[in-house]
């Protein structure tokens, strides 16, 4: 069965739908410009390039929490700043599928994801500044930093867990099927 997918022009914003290959390159009639993915289909890549990024930057925060533990704050501070731009292009990622969601579902689990991966961005950057106000032996300023992480660690808690994108595909599925 061949899959329908819709494809806005970054230029003048006509719509096409396109049935076939999950790829083309589409091109607007109206102002030739290059059409992208759009609709629940561009929501649905956008989160799971977004849950990947997610999960290795929750591992890179593991990793380097481990770290400091260890006594090792430079290279702890690489960990974190790894987890940082991870967790960055994660938040982009899902606010890309927030835009694009086609049902609330998807919209609503996307925005709950962003939320969290914000939170953990946040707090990523406060341990690297922690680890670099260590290293400089600026105990008080390094303490301020780490309750600061704590801080944004304890809000990413509010937003549970984030889903898989096959958990959150199905829910969404669950939804339009109800919804019909």
């Amino acid at each position: 069965m061949e899959q329908s997918q819709t494809y806005r022009c970054d230029g003048c914003g006509s719509e096409y739908r396109v049935l076939g290959e999950p790829q083309p390159k589409i091109v607007c009639r109206d102002c030739e410009r290059e059409a992208t993915l759009s609709g629940t289909a561009a929501a649905q890549r956008a989160y799971r390039i977004g849950y990947t990024r997610y999960r290795e930057a929750r591992r890179q925060l593991s990793d380097a929490l481990a770290t400091v533990e260890d006594g090792e704050m430079a290279l702890a501070r690489g960990g974190f700043d790894g987890a940082t731009v991870d967790f960055e292009e994660s938040v982009e990622e899902f606010t890309t599928a927030v835009r694009e969601a086609g049902d609330d579902t998807l919209a609503e689990l996307s925005e709950q994801a962003r939320k969290k991966a914000t939170c953990l961005w946040q707090a990523a950057e406060w341990l690297s500044g922690m680890t670099y106000a260590s290293e400089q032996g600026e105990s008080t300023q390094a303490d301020q930093y780490r309750h600061d992480a704590e801080n944004r660690l304890q809000a990413a808690t509010e937003y549970g867990t984030v889903s898989s994108p096959e958990e959150l595909f199905q829910a969404a599925e669950t939804e339009r099927r109800t919804d019909a």
